[in-house]
């Protein structure tokens, strides 16, 4: 009973948002139809022009009902996102997730408890550890497991321009936590080759979710999302095979509009590589630093 009121409750808060949607569609349909009514139906004249700026005035009404259904979204994507900071720290084991993972289990798509001991975000992988990490259930499966949890109630209900907004949100408040996670760990060879699956699986997940048909690509998902971005910025960076190459993949990627990683974060992640020696990632990007 408890959950169907909050489903209830959950559907009818998103029909008050979908309101703001449906006055933007047709105050814009409004102005479309008389400005062809004018122009079909009036002498070209000096009251007609004044008719007609008289309805392009209805546009200052579809701007306001536009800022008002943005502005909800943003107001809830920032109620939920503590509970998307509790479902990422939980999957991927981080401080406090042992605590915080009782409380995202009780709440309705608050994601389930997980085992910190088997499940966490580990890319200081050895031969055994990679193989294993191929056949298991990762980290990344559970916080998407948990982040469904908590969208599709949303998703179900809302239109879909206000539908994607929601994803992209909690994708972009998801995505700063993994960043966050990944700098305090180490990467080997094969950790950054899983890492690389892991945000290309993450990309899969976030364009399976997307509505619109503008968000069918990665590059697309990527420039909505700038924390999604990152991430696959970073998993391109700790992938190099040599430290030489780190300096054409910034120059390439920046001549494509799609590098946001500056020169400190460049340096802090390819020092999380255990085969990389930190003296000449500083001297590399020292280097590169002063080509700029």
């Amino acid at each position: 009973m408890m959950r169907y009121r909050v489903e209830l409750g959950i559907a009818r808060a998103c029909a008050n948002l979908n309101d703001l949607e449906v006055a933007v569609d047709y105050t814009q349909r409004l102005e479309n139809k008389f400005l062809v009514e004018i122009d079909s139906s009036y002498p070209s004249c000096h009251e007609t022009e004044q008719l007609r700026m008289c309805v392009k005035s209805l546009g200052s009404a579809t701007d306001s009902f536009k800022l008002a259904s943005n502005n909800s979204v943003e107001q809830l994507v920032s109620t939920i996102m503590t509970r998307v900071r509790i479902i990422a720290n939980d999957a991927m084991g981080t401080d406090g997730a042992a605590s915080a993972s009782y409380l995202s289990s009780t709440v309705i798509g608050g994601g389930k408890a997980t085992d910190r001991s088997t499940v966490r975000m580990n890319y200081d992988l050895d031969d055994e550890a990679y193989e294993l990490a191929q056949v298991s259930e990762g980290y990344l499966s559970r916080l998407c497991s948990s982040i469904d949890e908590l969208i599709e109630p949303l998703r179900v209900h809302l239109v879909p321009r206000l539908s994607d907004a929601v994803v992209l949100g909690v994708l972009s408040g998801a995505s700063k936590r993994m960043e966050a996670t990944m700098r305090r760990s180490r990467f080997t060879a094969l950790g950054a080759l899983s890492m690389d699956s892991d945000i290309r699986y993450f990309l899969n997940f976030a364009k399976e979710r997307l509505d619109s048909p503008d968000m069918s690509s990665n590059v697309a998902i990527c420039k909505a999302c700038k924390p999604l971005a990152r991430l696959s910025q970073i998993a391109l960076l700790m992938n190099v095979d040599d430290l030489e190459d780190v300096v054409d993949l910034i120059s390439v990627s920046k001549r494509k509009n799609n590098w946001d990683l500056n020169l400190e974060d460049a340096k802090a992640f390819l020092s999380l590589r255990v085969d990389f020696e930190g003296r000449k990632v500083n001297d590399l990007l020292r280097i590169s630093d002063e080509q700029e």
